[in-house]
């Protein structure tokens, strides 16, 4: 395991993800919300084998009450790993500052109070929009909430580049969380994981695996528009992986480990082993440069749009 020096702070190159911990999540997640014990083993593998950053959201269903009771259950005050938690403004555009304001604060509260913290590392806002439907009470809001002691970073969890020029305007804003997989390369294609890592910001990469699109067998695929648009790459990118002997998790992850500018992957689990072997992926070698050329020009037409349109439908078998 690798990691980058926040302050003092080890941040380790993988990010233990607990959407998973709190609601039915991933395209591949055939077994659902895990239970407690079963949860707790997941925190364990992590926290155990040199994971030291947890990302979850106020809006993970009980993503934070889980963690809260791990961390009582397993007495851990101190020495707690790097925590982000994410959240957004319900207001309408027009509200008055001091009640969104008061929106903010309450929220943040909340998610302190399901974690038993006094603190996190970083809050995020959960959507970009935050950042300018409101003016600048949030950006004043979240810079307060720093100045108290209730969180050291600041952050927006994004989609597009354009949404990165806005953040980039306020100097509150030190970490990001962006999506970045194979089959989803605007960021770099864009410049925008350069101009990050020029401003020194923190970047958290999250949908390696496509919300588990890449773990899907192409051949029972049943659904046209994934038969259509996903299964022609995912059958390239398993081309790939065996001409580096590598699993598909493995080639995934090496590429998107080794941009430069990339800090943490953001990787859940709903089962403990899973845990296991997402570090043990952290660990696969490095891929040529060759290979890695030829990976970026291969998926750079992919219709990620409408593979996303899939993902967004209500669960069902695809």
């Amino acid at each position: 395991m690798k990691y980058t020096d926040l302050a003092g702070r080890k941040l380790s190159n993988m990010t233990l993800g607990t959407v998973q911990l709190g609601m039915d999540y991933g395209i591949a997640n055939t077994t659902g919300k895990p239970d407690t014990e079963t949860s707790f083993k997941i925190l364990d593998n992590a926290l155990c084998n040199g994971v030291t950053s947890i990302d979850t959201a106020h809006d993970y269903g009980e993503s934070e009450e889980v963690l809260g009771k791990y961390f009582t259950d397993r007495n851990i005050h101190t020495d707690l790993p790097f925590i982000t938690t994410k959240l957004m403004t319900t207001l309408p555009a027009g509200t008055k500052s001091r009640e969104i304001e008061r929106e903010i604060i309450e929220t943040v509260e909340t998610s302190l109070q399901r974690m038993h913290l006094n603190k996190v590392d970083c809050i995020m806002l959960h959507r970009s929009a935050d950042m300018t439907q409101h003016g600048p009470v949030v950006s004043r809001t979240l810079n307060s909430l720093i100045h108290k002691g209730i969180a050291d970073y600041a952050g927006v969890s994004v989609y597009y580049p354009e949404e990165i020029d806005t953040m980039l305007d306020d100097d509150i804003y030190q970490a990001v969380q962006l999506p970045i997989n194979l089959f989803d390369l605007k960021m770099i294609r864009t410049g925008k994981i350069k101009e990050l890592a020029k401003r020194n910001i923190t970047v958290f990469a999250r949908s390696i695996f496509l919300q588990g699109l890449f773990f899907l067998d192409p051949e029972k695929m049943t659904d046209p528009d994934l038969m259509k648009y996903a299964k022609p790459y995912i059958l390239k990118l398993r081309d790939f992986a065996d001409r580096q002997d590598m699993s598909l998790p493995q080639f995934a992850v090496s590429f998107i480990r080794d941009i430069p500018g990339i800090s943490s992957l953001v990787l859940g689990a709903e089962q403990p082993q899973q845990v296991l072997d997402d570090i043990g992926l952290l660990n696969a070698p490095m891929l040529s440069e060759s290979i890695r050329e030829e990976a970026e020009k291969t998926f750079s037409d992919v219709d990620f749009e409408a593979i996303m349109k899939v993902l967004r439908r209500p669960k069902r078998q695809l």
